[in-house]
């Protein structure tokens, strides 16, 4: 039987860059709600591969600070420049803009799988995926009112001023 093992990101994510490094792919859960509605928190698996080649729209692994790995899609690349921002996160007057900027020598591994509900996506075959790759940024005026939906419909997290006080 196989066991999971929880390890702190801070320990296996430089691990998972060394062995991307060295030809091998390496694989994670995903953590973390930004990259709803596609990639969700404990249920789907993530696996990396080399990063040698990058455009946008690839997701991708980035220690955007020294220590600090965020997987997430690129928005934007000029000048050497990554601009990158997770498919759930949307820009937020009181919060910045929701996205990472940083060197692409920074880029550490490249998203090359999804598996979800038994389904593996490889991401440069996938129609699917390279479907909703391709619509999905552009939607960002509308994001947050989809992922909103997305909360209510799909995974019934309703605002807590629409529940009913217990007396």
């Amino acid at each position: 039987m196989l066991k999971k093992l929880s390890v702190e990101n801070e320990v296996f994510l430089p691990i998972l860059v060394e062995l991307v490094e060295d030809g091998k792919t390496a694989a994670i859960i995903a953590r973390g709600n930004s990259m709803r509605p596609f990639i969700e928190d404990g249920r789907d698996k993530l696996v990396f591969g080399r990063a040698d080649k990058i455009a946008v729209g690839d997701v991708i692994l980035a220690e955007v600070t020294e220590g600090h790995f965020v997987c997430h899609r690129i928005e934007r690349i000029e000048n050497e420049i990554v601009t990158m921002r997770g498919d759930g996160n949307v820009p937020n007057l009181a919060m910045g803009t929701g996205t990472e900027v940083f060197p692409v020598a920074n880029v550490r591994a490249k998203l090359v799988q999804v598996v979800r509900k038994g389904k593996t996506y490889t991401l440069s075959t996938s129609r699917v995926w390279r479907l909703y790759s391709a619509i999905w940024p552009q939607l960002l005026p509308i994001r947050r009112y989809l992922l909103a939906l997305y909360r209510l419909i799909w995974l019934h997290q309703w605002p807590e001023r629409w529940q009913r006080k217990k007396n």
